[in-house]
């Protein structure tokens, strides 16, 4: 993992901590502010056009930060509750399908 990258990874998780700490809106607003500003300078995403006015969007640092952050508390947790990481995921993804609009 690059420098960038793991920049990426550490954003993301000062963004989760400024979010959580708090119920109050423009203090996780500002979370969320300061971690996107954050994401801007270390070319989280990267967007290149092309010639043909065509727009390219590179997502790879998110992905790959992310994917270890999430790999990393899940091997955590499957190590803390024993259950398998197929039923951890499970769990989670019925979790995030609850908290769509509706």
């Amino acid at each position: 993992m690059d420098d960038e990258t793991r920049r990426t990874a550490q954003t993301l998780i000062d963004f989760y901590a400024g979010f959580a700490a708090s119920d109050d809106e423009a203090e996780q607003r500002a979370a969320f502010e300061t971690s996107m500003a954050a994401l801007n300078e270390g070319d989280a995403l990267i967007a290149t056009m092309d010639d043909d006015g065509e727009l390219t969007l590179d997502f790879t640092r998110i992905l790959l930060a992310t994917g270890a952050t999430l790999q990393w508390l899940m091997e955590r947790l499957q190590s803390a509750t024993g259950e398998s990481a197929e039923a951890l995921t499970f769990e989670l993804r019925t979790f995030i399908d609850g908290l769509a609009d509706g």
